[in-house]
């Protein structure tokens, strides 16, 4: 409530609500000023600029949460984290802006790099375990962008236009799992929601991040997303960043027209404080422990665990024996992050070259293109055409570069660089023998090649390790064990936004709930690669299957993997649910659980997941709670979404009265 009796606040509280500089709180109130820095996927210590050009320390690039999302595999994630808190230890940095949980709606949005899938649930629980790992080490973290920022394209002004049901189910998905972890702040969005600044939104902030959600940290700005200081105030912004000289002014002036309460201003001041206060209190756990050579080492062995076999026609693990041609400039120089404010400055990755050299294997090498001013051009592709028709095997390097990907612009097509693909097509043309390795941080349209290479390894945006990973994944020391986190479409017109970008003022969730897997599935789509979908050099059986009814809407879900081929490996299982019959549209299946664990040649491990009614539920605008809708319902256990090998039919059975429960 405002009050306009109220006398003006202290000035020094204005200031802590609007941050110091750049990077830092103002240290006022008695409070010292805290260092802020980007991530996610490493820190980015910026320390000077040189033109329009951010200068930052090296630190070490781990893949990007997008790569990471492949790897379904929390404790890595987890690990991760923990060693980026150390770069930020070690720079007296105490939180870093990650992770981002936005949704992959649409394959063109630049940014999708920094998220880890088109699924709220794996979004959710990979960014608890970031967030977990690094708040382990006494750093905080601010889960990102909130919400339904899922494209670049005049991010500042364009609203997401979407029903309650949608944003609630689908969008608020990811936050409020990862608010689990308790993170020490969540970051509100540029753009509108329904018409009103994120940062202005109060169902956003207080509705649902306070209320319903129980967030009690501290809600920054995305920099430069405050408009107006006062308004955000009233909506749940604590800090708006960066420092803007206006911001103060504002907030006086709403003030002394008692339009804004003492209480108003002391809610958010207490939250800064608590936070300082929270920073210092963990001093105890800022120990490091990792020296540098062991942090590359943990990007090396996540990349591996990121990279995706898509296909594999018998012609991977390279043999020994084999004469290799290696070609494309992304051997050398590989694309391994994104641009924008995530960007960190490291070391460059070493060369495949040299990598698979080391493995053992016989290669030779020809660029067929070099990246000039951050774009393909050709260069010696009549002698890379050469040397694959002499060889065995041809091992092609292709990708985007991060001006193809990255903050503030999104991308107008999901296909590869024409140079790219004609190298391909080239080389297949006196070569049978190709394998196509992708560095990409997006989903790619690989229609141009799919049918004429033998196996395609998707290595994402891997990190500084990536080739030290790839020249593992392709001699075969070690196998591949990721598996999508977004679907790869045929093509850019079967996804639900296609090639539309909306107005610049508004746009459409027309699809509603049926995001990635779950709207091509809906509408019979077949993609090229579906979400869940990564091959292996061994096989696994899935068995035994057990479904222990605990509650009416609790269930006990067992199985067992066992590993019928010859090579040791990792398996990632997911459990998914399905509605029989519903009186809303509902996705044919939902993603509700998933696992990974490393199963030797002929060894047999099981899986145990808990399902409760939330796993069931779809939300009700009407009763403005999620529901349990009577009936049959599926859960089925697979491999992928489009690999169901286990499947057991229930039956929910609620009193009217419980099917309205707050789940």
């Amino acid at each position: 409530m405002t009050n306009s009796t109220n006398k003006p606040n202290h000035p020094e509280l204005f200031s802590l609500l609007t941050g110091r500089d750049n990077w830092s709180t103002a240290g006022v109130c008695g409070l010292p000023s805290v260092r802020m820095s980007d991530g996610p996927h490493g820190l980015r210590y910026v320390i000077g600029e040189a033109g329009e050009e951010q200068i930052a320390e090296k630190s070490v690039c781990y893949p990007t949460l997008s790569a990471l999302g492949n790897s379904f595999d929390e404790d890595l994630v987890y690990r991760v984290g923990q060693a980026i808190a150390e770069d930020c230890i070690r720079h007296d940095v105490a939180l870093i802006l990650g992770p981002g949980v936005n949704l992959k709606r649409t394959p063109l949005c630049g940014r999708n790099f920094e998220y880890f899938s088109e699924d709220g649930v794996l979004s959710g629980k990979l960014a608890a375990a970031y967030i977990g790992g690094v708040q382990s080490k006494g750093i905080g973290t601010s889960l990102k962008h909130f919400a339904a920022n899922n494209r670049e394209y005049d991010r500042f002004f364009q609203s997401s236009e979407l029903d309650e049901r949608t944003l609630r189910e689908t969008y608020c998905r990811a936050f409020e799992i990862a608010l689990g972890a308790h993170p020490w702040t969540v970051m509100c969005s540029y753009n509108p929601v329904n018409g009103v600044y994120a940062s202005e939104n109060r169902h956003l902030l207080r509705d649902i991040l306070r209320q319903e959600f129980g967030f009690d940290g501290v809600v920054v700005s995305d920099w430069g997303a405050v408009r107006n200081r006062a308004k955000s105030l009233l909506a749940g912004v604590d800090l708006a960043m960066p420092y803007d000289e206006k911001f103060e002014q504002q907030l006086d002036d709403w003030s002394r027209r008692g339009l804004i309460s003492d209480a108003d201003v002391r809610e958010s001041a207490d939250r800064i404080r608590a936070l300082v206060q929270r920073y210092k209190a963990a001093e105890p756990l800022r120990v490091t422990t990792l020296s540098e050579e062991q942090k590359h080492d943990l990007a090396v062995s996540a990349a591996e665990q990121c990279a995706v076999l898509l296909k594999n026609e018998g012609i991977l693990p390279l043999q020994k024996q084999q004469k290799i041609a290696l070609i494309g400039g992304f051997a050398t120089d590989p694309e391994f992050q994104g641009g924008g404010s995530s960007r960190v400055t490291c070391d460059k990755p070493r060369s495949l070259t040299d990598c698979l050299a080391q493995e053992g294997l016989d290669v030779r090498f020809a660029l067929g293109y070099m990246i000039r001013y951050h774009m393909p051009t050709p260069f010696g592709l009549r002698y890379a055409v050469d040397l694959a028709a002499e060889s065995d095997c041809a091992v092609i390097c292709v990708g985007n570069t991060w001006l193809t990907e990255k903050e503030e612009t999104d991308r107008f097509s999901i296909r590869l660089n024409p140079i790219m693909e004609d190298l391909i097509s080239r080389v297949a043309d006196v070569n049978p023998n190709v394998v196509v390795v992708l560095y990409t941080g997006s989903a790619v349209d690989v229609s141009a090649f799919r049918d004429r290479v033998k196996a395609i390894l998707y290595m994402g945006f891997g990190g500084e390790g990536v080739n030290e990973a790839a020249a593992k994944l392709l001699s075969g020391a070690v196998s591949p064990c990721g598996k999508l986190a977004e679907t790869f479409p045929a093509c850019l017109s079967d996804t639900a936004t296609g090639e539309e970008r909306g107005n610049g003022y508004a746009e459409r969730y027309a699809e509603g709930c049926l995001v990635g897997y779950k709207y091509a599935e809906y509408h019979g789509i077949v993609p090229a690669y579906p979400f869940g979908h990564g091959l292996s050099y061994t096989q696994f059986a899935y068995e035994d299957l057990r479904v222990e009814k605990m509650s009416e809407t609790d269930y006990r879900v067992t199985f067992a993997v066992r590993n019928t081929g010859t090579r040791d490996a990792a398996e990632i299982v997911q459990v998914y649910v399905a509605d029989q019959a519903s009186m809303v549209i509902r996705p044919k299946k939902e993603l509700v659980g998933f696992a990974k664990k490393y199963i030797a040649a002929g060894a047999r491990q099981e899986f145990s997941f808990s399902l409760s009614a939330r796993d069931f539920a779809y939300f009700s605008p009407v009763s403005n709670r999620f529901y349990v809708e009577n009936g049959t319902f599926t859960i089925m256990v697979g491999a992928g979404s489009a690999d169901i090998r286990l499947t057991h039919k229930i039956r929910i059975r609620l009193p009217d009265e419980e099917q309205f429960s707050q789940y």
